[in-house]
């Protein structure tokens, strides 16, 4: 009977070892394959998914682990879908391609609230934990953060922009939604196209020139095509980045391996890839001026004048939040008291 019972102890020890080895196995593979379809040294990459696979691989001990796409592996702007319906776990993409989905974040978008990329991004990221969130518009995904480039402002191959009037007729490579619509307004012609399919665009004269940061004008080498830059008080517009992780995916991970994820995620994440974008608008500025671009600050007649043509806008996001409900003109003066302060 003691050697009966002495087994048994011994099958069932070995039994939860074993199970307790399976468990520890499943923990260290929770692997989050990330979308990866543009350059891996775009500063979303590379200071953002990079940032949260070295950091959160370590913390976790490898217990979440993170694998990139050797390239796309479907259209970016159905990257929504690619991560809800499991082709990837997670992805970024601009409010532009979501549209009918995202409206609040896009307050990032309005023009002259973009005076640096970090400032942009941790005051939308404060004002969506503060007043967007509780509208739920990430609805069955994980919303890690909120992030933008350096503001997007004109970039001409051929006439400086001085006035109102040499906007008009322009063809401009420029984002979609919003950024698209500013333009218009504007009477420009807009060209909504992927960074990838800019320098083509640019190169052969098929556009004008492009909306943009000078980081994204030198990083795809067409800075050697562009004459003049002018750059508006807080940016003409903006694009507002939104990475997602697959709900399902993040429900996978314990408690505790979520806490430690946190801390990299939201506002860290929001200021490590806006940091390296400030950083290289900077030396993309320097550069492109050391090689004979002309940049110039838009005059305040401009500024004026762009303004008034695109009042309507901040009107519309007002409507589109208060549908939400939510409180926009509140909304919106919080958002610009965060940008004050990070100044």
């Amino acid at each position: 009977m003691s050697k009966l019972l002495n087994g048994s102890a011994l099958t069932v020890g070995a039994a939860l070892l074993v199970s307790a080895g399976l468990s520890a196995s499943a923990a260290a593979q929770t692997k989050i394959l990330v979308h990866i379809f543009a350059p891996p040294q775009y500063p979303n990459n590379s200071h953002g998914w990079v940032y949260l696979k070295n950091n959160i691989e370590r913390d976790t001990q490898g217990r979440v682990s993170f694998q990139f796409t050797n390239g796309k592996v479907g259209p970016p702007p159905r990257n929504w879908n690619l991560v809800t319906r499991g082709t990837v776990d997670a992805a970024y993409l601009h409010t532009g391609f979501e549209r009918k989905r995202l409206w609040l974040p896009e307050i990032g978008r309005l023009t002259g609230l973009t005076p640096t990329a970090t400032a942009m991004s941790v005051a939308s990221w404060r004002t969506y934990k503060k007043f967007f969130e509780k509208a739920d518009e990430f609805k069955g995904v994980k919303l890690l953060s909120l992030y933008s480039f350096s503001g997007e402002n004109v970039w001409s191959r051929g006439k400086p922009v001085n006035t109102i009037d040499d906007l008009k007729g322009m063809k401009l490579r420029t984002g979609a939604g919003l950024a698209a619509n500013i333009l218009k307004a504007l009477d420009v012609a807009p060209v909504p196209s992927l960074a990838a399919e800019i320098f083509p665009l640019v190169s052969k004269g098929v556009v004008d020139g492009m909306t943009g940061p000078a980081a994204l004008v030198k990083v795809l080498k067409v800075d050697q095509f562009i004459k003049h830059g002018t750059i508006f008080p807080g940016a003409l517009f903006n694009l507002v980045w939104t990475p997602i992780l697959s709900k399902k995916k993040w429900d996978g991970i314990s408690k505790t391996d979520q806490k430690i994820a946190e801390k990299y995620l939201g506002e860290a994440l929001g200021r490590s890839v806006a940091g390296e974008w400030d950083r290289r608008n900077t030396a993309a500025k320097e550069a492109m001026a050391k090689a004979g671009v002309k940049i110039t600050p838009a005059s305040p007649a401009l500024v004026a004048a762009v303004n008034k043509k695109v009042a309507r806008f901040t009107n519309e996001w007002f409507e589109r939040a208060k549908k939400r409900g939510v409180d926009g003109p509140a909304a919106l003066a919080f958002y610009k008291e965060q940008l004050k302060s990070l100044q």
